[in-house]
């Protein structure tokens, strides 16, 4: 036999070895991405990485099979947890977890008779589980957590792994990923996002040098190579250590392809193992040992001597219920290799033993892998069959992607199985048929069942919208939708009709293109009496479209419709009481009283609480904290936006619906004038992955406080930022109104300029839906004179919703008439805005000037100017002195006399915070829970506490904070 040459010396990558051995012992780093092509030596450097943690460490390790979406969802994740299946086992794995694990869904040993798995198929709840799990693991002991081969990664396996690097608070915890950069764009999109954060970090072995190329073949030779061997191999290899390995035999060999290398290992093969080293390329790697056995058909002593030799000779390496290819390129030539016809009979050999023997793969794999190999031995039958079960596998484990795969996958099969519009579904399991004689998860009614079966191939498009709905697919989605419309009769079957007509309105409104023709073609379909849940949810979908829009007046008679049918509903109904929330919250956005739009809130949560939705309610508290901030009511904002993040950090979807609310909760500290605190938690922010929209508004709320401070550069740094993450979609009308003002306050040195900015401003539609942004631009026009008197009909149109309008439509009466400015300087001083009411003082002290009330100007210069220097607004504060001197009118400057700052060893306001939490003993998700920032965010503060205080640990960190009073400082 030849083997394929392969040796245990590790050679060169001293580097990469390093960085990884430190990146364990870094307090701050969560993920380390190993970066290179096939061949380069990644899996090499992970295993010798993995061999070097101490007996202390544990190593979990997963791998991607290179099927992906074809595959079982979560793949390496399951892998993982079955490894800690074997090494705790079921009772000790059980009690981490809470009574009804939602992880049962993936490992079904742990629903036990008294405690089922939870059928909620809410993924975020079941990534939380995962993520508390490791980190109480963490907390016994370091864990390393390595996922192989993420260029084959599923999309649910990507959208956790995000998920884990954004969360992961216990510092104990290092994930360790590898892939290929070529192999997958949407894992390198991925990289590329989480590599904004300090976290994350990437690591990308270079090509061995010549120098190590010859400690390479030295190892595998067992002898000293001589140099010219080693200058042929060099060249021939460029370096890549499985190219050196291959060419080691046989370096003046010339094939046209590696693919011909590699074979050459198995070219004098037995018949017994080359038979079964094509069944393993053919079942896919890694491949379960009683799956192989059964396959190849041997005795079981005859099996055991060919495992070894394909083991002793470098082509398969044990795992722990199987084997798996050394590596995968191996695996790629050994099948390639086959004969179609020899493909096709191996996989219809896999087929039957699936079919017959499920047992012989873990439960989570059995109906993806018969697709697969049904799929390529052409048996259409099984293949629909099967792809059916996986798709719903997939979506009872909240898995969408890979249910959206298999469901492609069952409309390619259709036509060969049926040319009609329905298939038999007889020979399915009673458990099958069950599921599919419904549309979707969102539809539980059933649908025509009869003593014969049948699956109508309208019911797998419903699935696919849904399907959609669920993984931002939109183009596919309303594609789909589409087609399932063209096929319904929507006088027999308007319920039917409508739902999809909801559901392409919601994609629609994914991509900005609006959906509001389908929701009014949805409600017409649908009777109003009796008043159905769909009927409500479809009018409270139409009532957020209208408030959104600025129609509050038909707001708020859908969303009273929607009440309406929320109350007919079973008392006590979970999704009656959910529509019940989100018909008073928008009720609340459309009220221009707001005590009254305060009490429609107050009902909106009590519903949502009493539905037990997680995110209906946070939705309430955007909403509710959005509207607040707008009427300037912001300390009872900030109030209800922390217990949105709380509710948020306990559902473990701070990173999906925390950026929004710390979006308001900048905006009222920013009005407050609260600009210190503001700026640290917009950088804190912004230090980690966020939504566009919400990162441009964060950083237009730091362009204006910069504005303020004269900080211009930065202003305008800021402002372009921003407009690069704003795009054009329909939603952002709101901020790109702010965006212009602060535009056109950049361009006040060219008046002209601000005036064309101003002017195409308040020409778009917007400014009549948005008046909240509206009325800064109009009074900012004020400070053009030639501009002003043009935009006088728009300030008579424009609505004043809230006290924070009717103070900015005073500024601008006082502006461009001789109405008295006190009226203005009272609005804002019952506002709480500061910087505003500096601004008006001003202005009102220059107009008392005018009159020649020296007095009364003085007095209100006096005023602005503490404001303006408390806030550092310098240039306001430079307008009013230089006002005062030229009337020489005399400013009081003098001020208390200021003890020297205790010594803080450069720890920042929110570093101090996290340090006296860090001396409570607070773990880092507990930090972030009670600063309402991310959990990530709260490590990278606690390593940054640690470096400035030459602290090497927390304890240490708490006592110099005793020891130096810095515990003083913190905020109480």
């Amino acid at each position: 036999m030849v083997s394929v040459s392969a040796s245990s010396v590790f050679v060169g990558r001293g580097n990469e070895l390093s960085a990884l051995l430190r990146a364990v012992d870094i307090p701050h780093v969560r993920a380390v991405f190993v970066a290179g092509e096939a061949g380069i030596g990644k899996s090499r450097l992970v295993a010798e990485f993995a061999a070097r943690q101490d007996s202390r460490t544990l190593v979990l390790i997963g791998r991607c099979p290179e099927f992906g979406n074809a595959g079982v969802p979560f793949a390496p994740f399951i892998a993982v947890l079955r490894a800690l299946l074997r090494e705790l086992g079921a009772a000790e794995l059980a009690a981490l977890l809470p009574a009804r694990p939602a992880l049962a869904r993936w490992i079904p040993e742990l629903a036990a008779e008294n405690r089922p798995a939870d059928t909620d198929s809410d993924r975020i709840r079941l990534f939380g589980e995962l993520l508390t799990l490791l980190e109480q693991l963490a907390a016994q002991r370091s864990l390393v957590l390595i996922l192989e081969d993420l260029h084959w990664a599923d999309d649910s396996s990507r959208e956790l792994l995000a998920f884990l690097a954004a969360n992961l608070a216990e510092p104990q915890v290092l994930i360790v990923g590898t892939y290929r950069p070529s192999g997958s764009a949407a894992l390198r999109r991925l990289v590329a996002e989480l590599r904004r954060n300090p976290a994350v970090q990437v690591i990308a072995p270079e090509p061995l040098t010549k120098h190590e190329v010859g400690r390479q073949l030295a190892a595998l030779l067992g002898r000293e190579p001589e140099p010219p061997l080693i200058a042929r191999v060099f060249e021939r290899s460029a370096g890549n250590p499985l190219f050196v390995e291959a060419l080691s035999q046989s370096p003046d060999d010339t094939p046209a392809e590696l693919t011909d290398l590699l074979l050459a290992a198995q070219a004098d093969l037995e018949d017994a193992p080359r038979e079964v080293l094509q069944l393993a390329a053919v079942a896919g790697s890694p491949v379960e040992h009683d799956l192989l056995a059964a396959a190849a058909e041997l005795p079981a002593a005859q099996l055991r001597n060919t495992l070894r030799q394909l083991i002793d000779h470098h082509l398969l390496l044990p795992t722990d219920t199987g084997y798996e290819f050394r590596h995968v390129l191996i695996r790629e030539a050994v099948y390639q290799d086959l004969l179609p016809i020899e493909r096709k009979r191996l996989h219809a050999r896999l087929t039957e033993l699936l079919r017959d023997q499920p047992g012989l793969l873990p439960p989570e794999r059995g109906n993806a892998e018969l697709s697969r190999h049904a799929h390529a031995a052409g048996q259409h039958s099984t293949a629909l069959t099967s792809a059916l079960a996986a798709a719903m596998d997939a979506a009872q484990a909240g898995a969408h992607p890979e249910r959206l795969h298999h469901l492609d996958v069952v409309l390619e099969i259709w036509s060969k199985v049926a040319d009609e519009q329905t298939v038999d579904l007889g020979a399915a399991t009673q458990r099958l048929i069950d599921y599919w004689t419904r549309t979707t998860d969102s539809n539980p009614e059933p649908h025509r069942t009869t003593d014969h079966p049948k699956l109508e191939r309208l019911v797998v498009l419903e699935h696919i919208v849904d399907a959609c709905g669920h993984t931002n697919a939109v183009k596919r989605g309303i594609k789909a939708a589409d087609q399932a419309l063209a096929q319904i009769n929507s006088e027999s079957e308007p319920v039917r009709a409508a739902r999809l007509h909801q559901q392409r309105a919601q994609l629609r409104n994914q991509n900005g293109t609006g959906g509001h023709e389908d929701l009014q073609q949805a409600l017409t379909l649908l009777p109003a009496d009796p008043p159905t849940l769909l009927r409500g949810e479809i009018l409270a979908e139409l009532a957020a479209t209208h408030v959104f829009a600025g129609d509050s007046r038909t707001a708020r008679d859908n969303a009273l419709a929607a009440l309406a049918i929320a109350d007919h509903q079973d008392s006590g109904r979970a999704s009656g009481n959910a529509l019940a929330a989100r018909a008073h919250a928008y009720l609340g956005l459309a009220e221009e009283d707001s005590q009254i739009a305060v009490q429609h809130f107050a009902r909106a949560r009590a519903a949502a609480q009493e539905a037990q939705d997680v995110h209906t309610l946070l939705s309430v508290a955007t909403w509710e904290s959005a509207a607040l901030v707008a009427a300037g009511d912001y300390s009872a904002a900030i109030e209800t936006i922390q217990q949105g993040l709380r509710t948020a950090h306990e559902a473990f979807q701070f990173g999906e619906r925390g950026p929004i609310l710390v979006v308001k909760w900048a905006q009222a500290l920013t009005a407050l004038g609260r600009w210190a605190q503001a700026e640290e938690l917009i950088a804190d922010t912004l230090s980690a992955p966020s939504p566009p929209l919400s990162t441009a508004a964060l950083q237009l709320c730091r362009a204006r406080i910069a504005l303020a401070r004269g900080e211009f550069e930065v202003a305008r740094t800021t402002v372009l930022a921003a407009e690069e993450q704003l795009g054009q979609a329909g939603w952002v009308g709101p901020y790109r109104l702010e965006l212009s003002g602060v535009q056109a306050e950049l361009a006040q040195a060219d008046p002209a300029r601000a005036a064309r900015i101003l002017a195409d401003a308040l020409s778009t539609d917007d400014v009549r839906k948005y008046p909240q942004e509206t009325w800064p631009l109009l009074v900012l026009g004020t400070r053009l004179p030639e501009q002003a008197r043009d935009f006088e009909p728009l300030a008579d149109a424009l609505p004043c919703t809230t006290r924070v309008d009717a103070a900015h439509r005073a500024v601008f009466t006082a502006a461009t008439t001789s109405a008295d400015w006190q009226t203005a300087v009272t609005a804002w001083q019952g506002l709480s805005q500061p910087f505003e009411q500096a601004r008006t003082l001003f202005h009102c002290a220059r107009a008392e000037l005018a009159d020649g009330d020296r007095s009364a100007a003085q007095t209100a210069l006096r005023a602005a100017a503490i404001l303006a220097d408390d806030l550092g607004a310098k240039p306001l504060a430079e307008a009013i002195r230089d006002t005062a001197d030229r009337a020489r009118l005399p400013l009081d400057e003098s001020a208390p006399v200021r003890t020297a700052p205790p010594r803080t060893f450069g720890l920042t306001t929110r570093e101090l915070d996290v340090l006296r939490l860090v001396a409570q003993g607070l773990s880092n998700r507990q930090i972030a829970a009670e600063l309402f920032i991310s959990a990530n965010t709260a490590g990278v503060h606690v390593s940054r506490i640690l470096t400035k205080l030459s602290a090497t640990s927390r304890t240490e960190a708490a006592a110099l904070a005793h020891q130096h009073r810095l515990l003083d400082t913190a905020a109480p």
